[in-house]
């Protein structure tokens, strides 16, 4: 798994950090825990880990799922001297009260679009292929959030590169319709893709 170090003052959300909530800690601490990967209100800043804002409702509490389930790997995070932890550890610890209460609250942050450099050439044969391939299921571009797709627009290139890795690996299991449409793209599509995503803002 991909592994990265962070600076003393973030906070660790590891497993011995991120302890299941209890009845005395606020709904707001949860929020805190969240935003120390996914950025103020769910705008990440940090390009490994992905915008959660405008995730929909059921969207989100699908991804928690996956991650439940193993069905889905997550980059490590580690602050120096503390324990590694991963999405899946988290998700487990989550209680569905807490999981649905986050849902509600991402769900109607604002999604802001990541600014990246990309390449227009690229972006242009992106959109070409995004249409004959992505567009039924991740409509608007990319940018809509559904019940089982979060926005791909304007999502951080890392860590969207990340997950096409794993899914290409067969480390991320995806539906039987998504992957055999991933396997009739090559690496120079997933680039042209990842520009487009990139170009969106």
């Amino acid at each position: 798994m991909f592994k990265q170090f962070v600076p003393f003052f973030l906070l660790s959300v590891g497993l011995a950090f991120f302890p299941a909530p209890g009845p005395a800690e606020d709904f707001s601490d949860l929020i805190k825990r969240c935003e120390i990967c996914h950025g103020q209100n769910g705008n990440s800043g940090l390009p490994m880990f992905p915008s959660i804002a405008g995730f929909s409702y059921e969207g989100f509490l699908y991804a928690i799922d996956v991650y439940r389930e193993d069905r889905r790997i997550a980059a490590e995070f580690q602050q120096a001297n503390a324990p590694e932890t991963v999405m899946n550890n988290i998700g487990q610890q989550l209680s569905d009260a807490d999981a649905e209460a986050l849902a509600n609250y991402f769900s109607k942050r604002k999604y802001i679009p990541r600014s990246q450099p990309f390449d227009p050439e690229l972006a242009s044969r992106g959109a070409i292929l995004h249409e004959d391939h992505c567009e039924r299921c991740h409509e608007q571009n990319g940018a809509a959030a559904g019940d089982e797709v979060a926005p791909l627009a304007g999502q951080w290139t890392l860590y969207l590169r990340m997950q096409f890795d794993n899914i290409r690996s067969g480390k991320r299991i995806v539906s039987r319709r998504m992957l055999n449409r991933f396997k009739k793209l090559n690496q120079e599509d997933i680039e042209a893709l990842l520009n487009f995503y990139a170009s969106i803002n």
